[in-house]
């Protein structure tokens, strides 16, 4: 009877370590899932979703001349690991092309002043985060989307060199575009982060007159400074 006893009383453990050997792993996801985010100072928070805006500004080549591209860019970055929003910048240097002048001449019309070449795009912004819970992370943005390029001339009217001076818009296209990309960002405080990247940006051809069906194409390389819910 003794013997039967001391069985009975060693029939529970296999049991228990039976059920622990389940439970681990959920508990161990569980707590990995509520850590908080570290940033440069202090930690976020581990809250699932939330919102942001930024700035940025990029370095790039037109037409093989510097340019500088301003834009803006936010979105709803769902469980800290991706981002779902918009992305759109502007051309905000002078990008001029003396044979699109050229060009204009032989068609009759005089140039007063060097006409400047424009752009802007904008589109679906896709930014997954590698390693989000550091305070120094990956993100690759994909801007997907379209824009518009177009010459902007001031033209001398009445068909003389001398004669009074228009503003005039002239050709002008639209263009598809992608634009993927990589950035190293810092998690500088709860409600701040900096970023620095590189990207590629990718449209379709260009068949303005006098310009290259390429002109667009090129790696971009800048900053953006986002502040949000992260």
């Amino acid at each position: 009877m003794g013997k039967q006893h001391r069985t009975m009383r060693h029939k529970p453990f296999p049991f228990a370590a039976f059920l622990f050997a389940i439970a681990l792993p959920v508990l161990l996801n569980a707590q990995t899932d509520t850590l908080p985010m570290h940033t440069l100072i202090g930690s976020g928070s581990g809250r699932s979703n939330g919102g942001w805006g930024g700035l940025s500004a990029h370095y790039t080549r037109v037409m093989d001349q510097d340019a500088l591209l301003t834009g803006v860019r936010g979105g709803w970055i769902i469980d800290h690991r991706v981002t779902l929003g918009f992305a759109g910048f502007g051309l905000v240097t002078d990008v001029p092309n003396t044979a699109y002048d050229s060009h204009l001449a032989e068609e009759g019309i005089f140039v007063r002043h060097t006409s400047q070449f424009r752009m802007g795009y904008g589109g679906l912004l896709i930014e997954p985060v590698i390693a989000y819970r550091s305070a120094i992370h990956v993100t690759l943005p994909v801007i997907i989307g379209a824009g518009g390029a177009v010459y902007e001339t001031y033209e001398s009217r009445l068909g003389r060199p001398n004669g009074p001076t228009r503003y005039n818009t002239g050709d002008a296209q639209a263009f598809f575009v992608i634009e993927p990309g990589i950035a190293l960002e810092l998690s500088m405080i709860k409600l701040v982060r900096l970023g620095l990247g590189v990207s590629y940006r990718y449209t379709s051809d260009i068949t303005l007159p006098e310009t290259p069906k390429d002109a667009l194409r090129g790696f971009n390389a800048g900053v953006t400074l986002k502040i949000g819910r992260f």
